[in-house]
């Protein structure tokens, strides 16, 4: 599934007329959440869904009817007992917002997808009557076809409220994997598929290349204390550590020590990330041993318990550094878990 960062650049590089569709309300329950967007080009190609199948043939048939200056909303009801194509993880009903994609629009996407990519997050707000829309950065720049008064920050939530549609677009999440073994394949696959912008870090140049990981967004070959100045690693970011070298780890974990990040996974059993500790107390919001214990077998399904640990700090509002919701105390069988 096309994630909402694909969306947005996958219409600043279609040069042709295209459809931007966006889950504005659920009423119940429904397949995907609030925010999720989807585009449809004129010849029927489209990139990203609404729902697990119910509604984008509608859709595209309804985008044939938007103009560049009137939206559409569009409503279904996924609840339908007499519809046989519907029912499939639905039982909700669907307001789904259509607007044609003009270049001033266009424009004013590659200046968020530029923000996004710096790592800062931009509120975009609807009013859904006019077909008006603007864009408020996190460093406080301000665009759009917006004609109303600007709204304060302070304002801005989620959701639609009277005829004011409001959504914080996030930027992609962050992924910094040290260790480029063959484990570290299938997180760097599970990354890419959920939507992380992945970096992988080994000093082996043999193994650290593109052709190994062609999932990746990024390979840096280097030793640590030269590598760590170049990565910006940053209070969103997420940090898996699993070279299988003891001193790079423990010379790793040291200068990330020296940061704040959103997520630090080692892999290792709690007696070897003791010993990586020495003397010091392990910080409890360092993942160690990493993953959700879910009583992985292999790299495949370790990958699967790391990938759901930082889903869930994602997801998670307030308290993100619970890892207890799947949490069974059973031990991985590669000994990263240890009840």
């Amino acid at each position: 599934m096309a994630a909402l960062y694909d969306i947005i650049e996958a219409v600043t590089t279609i040069s042709e007329s295209c459809t931007l569709a966006t889950l504005i309300r659920v009423e119940g329950s429904s397949y995907l959440k609030e925010g999720t967007m989807m585009v449809m080009r004129e010849d029927g190609m489209r990139l990203g869904m609404l729902s697990a199948g119910c509604v984008e043939e509608d859709l595209y048939h309804h985008s044939q009817d938007v103009t560049f200056d009137k939206w559409s909303i569009h409503e279904f009801d996924t609840g339908e007992e007499d519809d046989l194509s519907w029912g499939i993880g639905c039982n909700g009903i669907l307001h789904i917002l259509l607007e044609k994609v003009d270049p001033f629009y266009r424009e004013s996407l590659r200046r968020v997808k530029a923000y996004m990519d710096q790592g800062l997050y931009v509120w975009m707000v609807k009013h859904l009557i006019k077909s008006k829309t603007l864009f408020i950065s996190e460093n406080g720049d301000i665009f759009g076809s917006w004609a109303e008064d600007i709204p304060s920050v302070l304002e801005l939530r989620n959701g639609i409220y009277k005829d004011i549609y409001m959504q914080c677009l996030q930027p992609q999440q962050r992924l910094f994997i040290f260790g480029a073994g063959e484990d570290a394949k299938p997180l760097v696959r599970l990354a890419k598929e959920t939507g992380f912008f992945t970096t992988v870090y080994d000093w082996r140049e043999a193994l650290c290349t593109p052709l190994s990981f062609p999932e990746a967004d990024s390979c840096i070959v280097g030793f640590p204390r030269e590598v760590m100045p170049r990565l910006d690693i940053t209070e969103r970011d997420f940090v898996v550590i699993m070279t299988h070298h003891f001193k790079r780890d423990q010379e790793i974990l040291t200068l990330l020590l020296q940061r704040t990040c959103r997520y630090l996974g080692m892999l290792g059993s709690r007696q070897r990330t003791a010993r990586l500790f020495r003397e010091m107390e392990k910080p409890a919001w360092i993942s160690a041993p990493v993953g959700l214990p879910i009583g992985a077998r292999g790299p495949a399904e370790i990958a699967v318990s790391i990938i759901a640990e930082m889903i869930q700090i994602v997801r998670m509002e307030h308290n993100e550094n619970s890892r207890n919701i799947l949490g069974s105390g059973k031990q991985q069988e590669n000994g990263t878990r240890n009840a």
